[in-house]
């Protein structure tokens, strides 16, 4: 996790300012009515968690909850929540703030921070400690001119592209603070670049573009066929430039929200943009990868009775969409790439799984400290390590299997287990991690003598 400035952390302590531990269950009043739970509301670490569908509907807001990733997002007029069960981070409008106690799933209930959903959603919250009672005053009772309403450390970009004998401008402010998480992100560890499309981080910004989007199609009477090639003239309008040149590395891929700012990148991010705005609009799109020297990546879309270049994947055809340069029609595959073999990346979430780990022993016991990350946009289900003591022609002198857990998207857990190395013998550590008894990640030491 980046450093913050002292002035935000002063911030933030101010915003997730949470309840005293201890005492008897809080009573929450949103607008003079007490909201009725299913669930008492718990106090963790000084912070009230409540049910989400029970103060997001109290406040007037939407909320969707997307069980491949565990995200939830709230709206409610100009203000946008995004919360990731298990995630220390939250985000505010686009914006992250860091969470004393995270979004949790706990007898089948998911339980979000009170304060931060309420504040996030443009309420105020006061607490009272002789009553031991929340007040919530939602912003339906307040009048708010969002007009007046600055962000300091705005991004302000403007994109401008002809489309349909038009020429067609699009602003957006994106703050600086979210700008800068994604920028400090980890890349994440593979080649399946469709987890930086599941990824929900940035769906916020996604949303809103989908949706002025979408009322363009509306006013213009466009149709299916028309609304992508609208989307992908938005994109190819971005300038393309390798990620040597700007990024100091062979392989650098963008998050959306990072291209939009920066409005240039090379194949891989373009078409990460594009099929992150068509999947929110509903079309379906693949990643179509084009292995080779140099690889290359663009966009497919399912469609039917077109002309061009298509793939055919799980019984559906999908046009080939190129990102690179302006002025490609949906099929229209440049040269150098139509003999190449495709591989269709599904825009499906999914964990990746990488790992490390450190040991130290005696000659009567191996002490091994695994530590598994999941970088992926899914959870990796009953994962579990495996680790042994190689004896050679698949044999082992020792192998034990740790407990399993869930492991949350963009999070670690540490795993220790003992082994018994052999007397005076050549030998070498195994490890192997597991989901969902699929091998994801695998390791082996040098061979050594105990």
């Amino acid at each position: 996790m980046r450093k913050w400035p002292v002035f935000l952390i002063a911030l933030l302590l101010i915003i997730m300012l949470g309840l005293p531990a201890g005492g008897s269950t809080p009573t929450v009043i949103v607008d003079g009515t007490r909201l009725s739970l299913d669930v008492p509301p718990r106090i963790e670490q000084g912070t009230t968690m409540v049910p989400l569908r029970g103060v997001f509907e109290a406040l007037g807001a939407s909320v969707t909850w997307n069980s491949y990733n565990q995200t939830i997002i709230a709206r409610n007029g100009d203000y946008e929540a995004l919360l990731i069960v298990g995630h220390p981070v939250a985000f505010k409008n686009g914006a992250p703030v860091d969470l004393p106690v995270p979004a949790s799933i706990q007898d089948g209930r998911t339980l979000v921070p009170l304060r931060f959903v309420s504040e996030a959603l443009g309420a105020e919250v006061h607490w009272d400690s002789t009553s031991q009672t929340i007040n919530i005053t939602s912003n339906n009772r307040k009048i708010i001119d969002n007009s007046l309403e600055t962000i300091a450390n705005n991004i302000d970009r403007e994109f401008v592209w002809s489309f349909g004998g038009k020429k067609w401008t699009y602003q957006m402010q994106i703050p600086q603070e979210a700008y800068d998480y994604y920028t400090g992100l980890k890349r994440i560890p593979t080649n399946d670049y469709s987890v930086y499309v599941t990824d929900p981080v940035d769906d916020v910004f996604i949303s809103r573009i989908a949706a002025k989007f979408m009322e363009v199609v509306k006013q213009e009477g466009y149709s299916p066929n028309q609304t992508v090639e609208f989307v992908v003239s938005f994109v190819q309008n971005l300038k393309y430039i390798s990620d040597n040149a700007s990024k100091g590395y062979d392989q650098y891929a963008r998050y959306p929200l990072e291209t939009l700012v920066e409005q240039n990148g090379d194949c891989e991010d373009t078409s990460i943009l594009l099929a992150s705005i068509l999947k929110e609009m509903n079309f379906g799109v693949v990643l179509v990868m084009l292995p080779g020297d140099p690889g290359h990546m663009a966009v497919g879309v399912k469609g039917e009775n077109l002309s061009g270049v298509y793939y055919e994947f799980q019984g559906e055809k999908y046009y080939y969409v190129e990102t690179t340069g302006t002025g490609w029609k949906i099929g229209q595959i440049p040269d150098e790439y139509r003999d190449r073999k495709a591989q269709i990346l599904p825009l499906i979430p999914q964990p990746v799984i990488t790992h490390q780990w450190t040991y130290q022993g005696t000659t009567r016991q191996i002490e091994l400290k695994v530590t598994v990350h999941n970088d992926g946009s899914a959870v990796a289900a009953n994962t579990k390590v495996y680790a042994a003591l190689d004896a050679g022609n698949g044999k082992v002198y020792d192998q034990k299997i740790s407990d399993i857990l869930n492991l949350e998207p963009r999070s670690s857990a540490t795993f220790t287990i003992y082994l018994k190395p052999p007397a005076n013998a050549n030998t070498r550590v195994l490890v192997k991690i597991v989901s969902d008894d699929v091998l994801m990640d695998e390791s082996q030491s040098d061979w050594f003598k105990t």
